[in-house]
């Protein structure tokens, strides 16, 4: 007979034994409302989770605007819970209705089992229920359940139901029962995605991205070598945009294009002649990890590959379309990833899924889809390159605009097939993140917005502003002088807006041919460096306050701390030594002190709770010392 001591193991090693027969892998037996994932520290293990007390809430009605949700864990809710517009519906995890209306979010032997922290089990449990009603595309609505561990939450309550990506409903619900119990040792695989977006957004997004708010684009390639406008110069060029054509024929030889309309004798000069020119001569990868550190970025996202078809790598799917074969014949990608690892940041690759010129492409975009060779013989199998290769933290797709039969492009691209890979098999599964840029309504771990992408308003998920220091172009442009570079104050203002609303900011540099990025990007990096070093604490290990900014004209923002003991107030506009500066939202209570980010007043300030505001009293800081953007932190503000 088992001693006491051994009883809960065994019985718990019975019932994963049951879980795993009855539902398969990564799903739970709903009645009994016990989940188990494996430990990420030791995957030989299975954390245990207990929410049968949440269960016994019977149905927690939330609203939210337009609809309210009826939410119900692992068992059916109460009937006397259930709406009367709901009453005809089958049991399920989740309700969405209205006065009229009534759908079924999600279903209750649908479920997907995760840890909330896809690398630290520790953290809470993620259950999703897909196939629910409705729905429209390629999404049926589901909801998704975060346990968040909160030791002193005891049951705890939802605190919001967030509709992303569409027909999507994420409840976030800290709890005590959410922190796992007695590990067992056993078999809980994680549950495999199906290749479709009804599954693969539900993958939980590694923590790392929302906590670093800031990083670097670099745009560089092929296109540096005649750095004329933008780095569409090919594209534009076959076009026969006529300032690309002129240039053209006038600098380098004739292209070729349009001879009738653009006559031009001498030598032929066509686009690859330039990849022999592309020589990075004096490219210094510990060199640029050094300067990005010091900006204060966190993840560099460099072009692996962008339209043009151009490696910065071996590229084995690219022979002698890569830079290790011509041009500067070295592993860009490669050095630059060793550099920004060892200077502790993380790194991430843009890469283009199309790709103008090459002939597969062509000739799909020629079947209008009834093909899909370039993906299956060049995109696919190039992605996979470069994970097992770099293993790099993010991937950045672009490009999916222009494919063939564009209304259902996400369809020829096959990305969920891929993402699926990427999150189930590749070395890199919990780790990596990824943009939205796979084609028509598709999603990512964060939606990347378009180019320069600037809400200005709290969005109820996680984004990135991709945003350029030169006013038009991603590639250099050397046509451009100083006064088409934003000043340091505006791209403070981007990071500091971004952050605010639930955002990242990706700023791009481009280098030029030579591998050298010129002082006038170095200076403004090293301008927000700076500010950052002061004023960091207010952007990094953030999240959104309840108010977004104070004023009309956008020149107050807040941010706050990730247990909302700290608010922070960034203010564009620049006070007047020994003035007072009125905060409209924050409201002081006793314990309230205030202070300013500042290099040497770390005192508290003095302030007066108004019917109008906060009134805070500035130092008297020398003016030459004000910078940019100054921060005030309050603590014990509601």
């Amino acid at each position: 007979m088992a001693t006491p001591a051994l009883l809960l193991p065994l019985c718990l090693l019975w019932l994963c034994a049951q879980i795993q027969a009855s539902r398969g892998y990564g799903k739970t037996l709903v009645d009994n409302c016990t989940f188990l994932i494996p430990a990420t520290d030791d995957p030989s293990l299975c954390e245990t989770y207990d929410l049968s007390q949440l269960a016994t809430l019977g149905g927690v009605t939330v609203a939210t605007g337009k609809y309210s949700y009826v939410l119900n864990v692992c068992v059916d809710v109460a009937s006397e819970r259930v709406p009367a517009v709901c009453s005809s519906k089958k049991p399920a995890p989740a309700y969405q209705y209205n006065a009229t209306d009534c759908y079924v979010a999600g279903e209750l032997d649908a479920a997907y089992v995760l840890p909330v922290d896809p690398t630290n089990s520790s953290v809470g449990i993620r259950i999703a229920y897909g196939n629910g009603e409705g729905g429209a595309k390629y999404w049926t609505r589901a909801v998704i359940y975060d346990f968040v561990c909160d030791p002193n939450a005891g049951v705890g309550k939802p605190l919001s139901v967030l509709e992303f990506p569409d027909f999507t409903y994420t409840v976030r619900w800290p709890t005590t029962f959410a922190c796992p119990g007695q590990r067992v040792m056993s078999s809980c695989p994680l549950p495999k995605f199906d290749g479709t977006w009804n599954t693969v957004r539900f993958r939980p997004r590694p923590p790392w991205f929302d906590r670093v708010k800031f990083g670097i684009f670099i745009h560089w390639g092929v296109f540096s070598v005649p750095s004329f406008k933008n780095e569409w110069y090919w594209k534009r060029l076959m076009e026969g945009t006529p300032e690309y054509v002129e240039f053209h024929n006038r600098v380098y030889g004739c292209s070729g294009v349009k001879p009738d309309k653009f006559p031009c004798t001498g030598p032929n000069f066509t686009y690859p002649q330039f990849a022999p020119m592309f020589k990075a001569t004096f490219f210094d990868p510990d060199q640029w990890a050094d300067l990005f550190k010091k900006a204060g970025a966190k993840y560099v996202v460099l072009t692996s590959k962008h339209h043009e078809g151009w490696c910065n790598f071996k590229g084995i799917y690219h022979w002698n379309w890569n830079s290790v074969d011509l041009g500067p014949k070295r592993d860009l990608v490669g050095d630059l990833t060793k550099s920004v690892r060892a200077a502790g940041l993380h790194m991430g690759l843009y890469h283009s899924l199309r790709e103008w010129y090459n002939p597969l492409y062509l000739q799909d975009n020629a079947d209008n889809c009834a093909t899909t060779d370039f993906v299956d013989e060049i995109l696919t199998p190039t992605l996979k390159e470069i994970v097992y290769q770099y293993q790099p933290d993010l991937i950045w797709a672009d490009g999916a605009g222009d494919a063939p039969c564009t209304h259902d492009s996400v369809h020829y691209w096959k990305a969920p097939e891929f993402l699926t890979w990427l999150y189930d098999e590749s070395p890199i599964n919990s780790t990596v993140v990824v943009n939205s840029r796979w084609g028509h309504d598709s999603i990512g771990d964060y939606q990347t917005g378009g180019d320069r992408f600037t809400p200005g308003q709290l969005l109820p998920y996680k984004w990135e502003s991709a945003f350029t220091i030169q006013h038009t172009s991603w590639g250099y442009d050397r046509t451009e002088g100083i006064a088409d570079f934003w000043n340091a104050t505006r791209l403070v203002w981007q990071l500091v807006s971004s952050v605010s609303c639930n955002g990242n900011l990706l700023l791009n540099v481009g280098p030029t041919v030579d591998g050298v990025i010129l002082p006038a990007f170095q200076e403004k990096l090293l301008q927000m460096g700076a500010w950052l070093e002061i004023n960091g604490e207010a952007i990094y290990d953030t999240v959104p306050w309840r108010i977004q900014n104070d004023t009309e004209d956008q020149q107050t923002w807040y941010t706050a701390s990730m247990d909302g003991t700290i608010v922070y107030a960034i203010t564009f506009k620049a006070p007047t030594p020994g003035s007072e500066v009125v905060l409209h939202h924050p409201v002081a209570s006793s314990k309230t002190e205030v202070s300013l980010l500042e290099l040497g007043y770390a005192l508290p300030l003095s302030f007066v709770q108004a019917s109008e505001g906060l009134h805070i009293k500035f130092p008297l800081i020398p003016p030459n010392e004000l910078k940019h953007a100054w921060t005030f932190k309050m603590t014990h503000v509601e």
